[in-house]
């Protein structure tokens, strides 16, 4: 199955990794023109440079500037979501998460000042207008995109290149991946003092979680019972939470859950309802966990009967979470989130962000919900993000 699982992260063909780090948004360049800003001013000189015939449109001018640069007029303040700097208004620095507004900044982690009153990873605090901290929030995310979470490095700071299934227990987000065949934990937590987005091994079982499977993908959570798939062995899971050893589901009967599905991409749970996805069959299904009815555990079972998810052309889903009653999918092909109906197993696309997740993600393969928080994660940038969906 090694091949397969080099496939998992060649699958697409992926342009060059695009980094949108939504979350630490530089300050523009005082020398370059961008569309939002028209006129720079170097701080070392003073020079001025005017880039249009106008200027502060993202902000109050000053028209006593005027008589320096023709047509050139300074900032003397800016809009909500700007702070005054060498009289242009530039984009604010700002991050919101759960709780009051505070000016202090978290030296552990990305230097942001930090909100904590918006409540979810979405959302954001802007600055007032003369730079303090501002209590609206606002998100920069469209629907069916997302922004990443914390600053870790790439890989998730475990060198895991290729992220697979994602799961939550409470508020503890699981992760496995194929580089290195273990549990982990991400850190979801601004106050602890380790980035968020940093992966810490579960226990010290050895990697293939103690049954040779070495291409997990993915995870699910019913109660405390956290569930696991791969491609190596082609059956279920339990996953210990402490140890992450691995304990078989499946009866000794089944194999491909019974329907010939060798690549699981999905887990996700309504209630006591698991539910897969896969990419060899492209289709929604049950899978049964009763140990005390007469169905084989483990065993595989159709919802609907689309075709490709109702024939919109995604033969390469990729991650499944639920929130309330409605699944959510990831979609390697068109590289957007879509909701699955759980009657007819057809799928259909939330918003109209462009492919990528808005953050240039062309590879999901994990998704994950908090509350109402969905997380995902794929094997093109082998970052955390938050997704919108709504």
């Amino acid at each position: 199955m090694k091949t397969e699982k080099q496939s998992h992260k060649l699958t697409k063909n992926s342009p060059t990794k695009i980094y949108h780090l939504l979350l630490a948004v530089l300050p523009l360049a005082l020398l370059t023109c961008q569309e939002t800003l028209q006129i720079c001013r170097d701080p070392n000189t003073g020079d001025l440079s005017l880039c249009f015939d106008y200027v502060c449109s993202n902000g109050t001018p000053d028209p006593r500037f005027e008589s320096l640069v023709p047509n050139a007029i300074r900032c003397i303040s800016c809009n909500e979501g700007y702070t005054l700097e060498n009289e242009a208004c530039r984009l604010s620095r700002y991050v919101c998460l759960n709780g009051t507004p505070s000016s202090l900044r978290d030296a552990t982690a990305d230097g942001i000042s930090r909100c904590v009153s918006c409540g979810h990873p979405l959302f954001f605090a802007l600055m007032g207008t003369s730079g303090e901290i501002g209590t609206t929030c606002r998100t920069v995310a469209e629907v069916g995109g997302g922004v990443r979470i914390g600053m870790v490095a790439s890989q998730f700071g475990v060198s895991e290149n290729a992220p697979s299934g994602l799961a939550a227990i409470g508020e503890t987000l699981y992760m496995v991946g194929f580089d290195n065949d273990v549990l982990y934990t991400l850190n979801i937590d601004p106050t602890d003092g380790t980035a968020d987005g940093t992966a810490i091994q579960v226990g010290s079982t050895a990697t293939g979680f103690g049954v040779s499977e070495s291409s997990p993908y993915a995870l699910e959570a019913i109660d405390d019972t956290l569930y696991m798939v791969g491609w190596d062995q082609t059956v279920l899971y339990t996953l210990n939470t402490t140890t992450g050893g691995a304990t078989l589901v499946s009866d000794a009967s089944v194999d491909e859950f019974g329907v010939g599905e060798r690549q699981p991409t999905g887990l996700a749970a309504i209630g006591s309802t698991l539910y897969m996805i896969g990419q060899i069959q492209d289709a929604l299904y049950t899978i049964n966990i009763d140990s005390t009815d007469m169905t084989p555990d483990g065993m595989a079972y159709q919802v609907g009967s689309a075709t490709q998810f109702d024939g919109v052309g995604e033969g390469n889903p990729r991650g499944l979470a639920a929130i309330g009653n409605t699944l959510y999918m990831g979609g390697g092909s068109n590289d957007v989130l879509f909701t699955l109906d759980t009657t007819t197993g057809r799928i259909t696309q939330v918003g109209s962000v462009d492919p990528g997740y808005g953050v240039g993600e062309r590879a999901p393969t994990g998704l994950a919900a908090i509350g109402s928080t969905l997380y995902i994660v794929g094997a093109d940038n082998d970052f955390l993000y938050a997704l919108r969906y709504q």
